[in-house]
């Protein structure tokens, strides 16, 4: 084995943490999630609501007092579009002026903003006209973005348009799993286009209304999808077909400002073509695919009935939540040891860095509780991350998910990927080992070799 080495990053690399509003804030009660949670309570895998959450609304400033002593030098938020806009044309400015003193109170404890415009809710008034099935989100989320951008503009130096758009189009709207409960690729396909168009005038609009040239992008998860046997035909096919419409669909479009396939049909957008200074990259699992696994699973599914239709609007739960309960067993999460792949973060790094843009890291973490294993996974990420430095990726941020113990959408408080852990009763603030080995990495912009032996060996 060979020496371990001071891993240095480039000077002025930003060390974070992310969040997004509705998961920390608490009580964010006039948006799609709120009602979900109430009116659909069996999709949430622990059956608990977000409620209160971190009470971060109250406690930001006791937060990044804590982040700052802890080494962050930046920090990415969300700001929630239902509590600004709560009524279609009505502007909340009393919630402006908390989204400012939140700013401020980030500036005045030396973190560098990373705002972003969507994180996943939408204000009860545009769920009630069909959310991201409605072209029209298109118009709202435009007006929306060039009222807060003029407003707050003069302290964001990063905006981010929407946070995870394949995500959103594939999971939310396409599986049928988690509300609004529709299933189908004809579902998929009009969001995708949606939120490439969305993208595109969001970015014009943040650059047309603010004059202190802020950079500007979308964050894309990237999750490395790969063949299980690369002598097989079917299974590199298989991987091909996966990461074009999870991963490489939204970054062509992107970068030709074209919507090509699988879901659309070489359609030109306005403003869409390069619509990017710079590209955020969320990054958690990897994944190996088997083509018969494929072929078998989705036979056994609809054996059982667990596939939702397209068009179901029924009461449905992810098929191995269902199972679990049939069984009475416990759900067991994705989120295990085995799906980590630290090197596919330095895959889809160098992948995004052909485009030529500035590469933030805007959410990586884990769920796993032993601490060990929490060190470890930091490290062995970051190391890749250098890595993807070293072959000439403008890598400039890296921003741990998530600053707080989150509420983690439809699984509930059953994930526990906060840098800082929550007591029970009282949500005071107790930081896990991690925030203080990441406290050391970032104070000193290094990852020592003397790191890299006592936690990986």
């Amino acid at each position: 084995m060979s020496e371990h080495k001071d891993l240095r990053f480039p000077n002025d690399f930003l060390w974070g943490a992310a969040t997004s509003a509705y998961q920390v804030e608490g009580n964010c009660r006039n948006c799609d999630w709120w009602h979900w949670e109430h009116e659909h309570e069996r999709f949430i895998v622990d059956g608990t609501k977000s409620g209160i959450a971190a009470d971060h609304y109250n406690r930001f400033e006791e937060d990044f007092a804590l982040a700052s002593e802890l080494g962050h030098n930046a920090h990415r938020f969300s700001i929630e579009w239902s509590r600004i806009e709560p009524e279609e044309g009505r502007w909340d400015y009393a919630e402006v002026d908390h989204y400012r003193r939140v700013l401020e109170s980030l500036h005045s404890h030396g973190m560098t903003p990373l705002v972003t415009l969507y994180h996943w809710t939408n204000p009860m008034w545009v769920a009630k006209k069909g959310g991201w099935l409605n072209p029209e989100i298109i118009d709202h989320l435009t007006r929306y973005t060039a009222f807060i951008a003029r407003e707050l503009g003069d302290l964001v130096p990063v905006w981010f348009t929407i946070n995870e758009p394949m995500v959103l189009s594939i999971v939310i709207y396409g599986t049928g799993t988690i509300p609004p409960f529709i299933a189908g690729a004809e579902t998929t396909r009009p969001v995708a286009r949606n939120v490439l168009k969305a993208h595109a005038r969001m970015y014009q609009t943040v650059h047309q209304v603010t004059s202190n040239n802020p950079l500007v992008g979308p964050v894309h998860n990237l999750e490395c999808i790969e063949p299980a046997n690369e002598e097989s035909e079917e299974d590199r096919e298989l991987a091909r077909l996966l990461d074009l419409s999870a991963n490489e669909y939204f970054l062509a479009a992107v970068d030709s400002g074209t919507i090509g396939p699988p879901w659309g049909e070489g359609e030109e957008v306005p403003g869409l073509k390069g619509s990017w200074d710079v590209i955020g990259v969320n990054y958690y699992l990897g994944r190996k695919v088997f083509a018969e696994r494929r072929r078998a699973a989705e036979q056994s599914l609809r054996e059982r009935g667990s596939l939702v239709p397209p068009g179901n609007m029924g009461r449905r739960r992810h098929a191995s939540v269902n199972a679990a309960a049939e069984m009475n067993t416990p759900y067991m999460s994705p989120w295990t040891e085995e799906s980590y792949y630290p090197e596919g973060l330095y895959k889809e790094i160098m992948r995004v860095s052909k485009y030529g843009r500035p590469i933030y890291i805007t959410e990586n973490g884990t769920p796993l509780t032993d601490d060990a294993e929490r060190n470890r996974h930091l490290l062995l990420h970051l190391r890749e991350a250098h890595r993807a430095i070293e072959e000439g990726a403008d890598l400039r941020s890296y921003c741990y998910w998530s600053l707080l113990e989150t509420w983690e959408w439809s699984f509930g408080h059953m994930l526990h990927m906060g840098m800082w852990a929550l007591e029970p009763e009282t949500l005071n603030r107790r930081p896990r080992p991690v925030a203080y080995l990441y406290r050391d990495i970032a104070k000193s912009n290094m990852i020592s070799a003397a790191q890299l032996k006592e936690y990986l060996g």
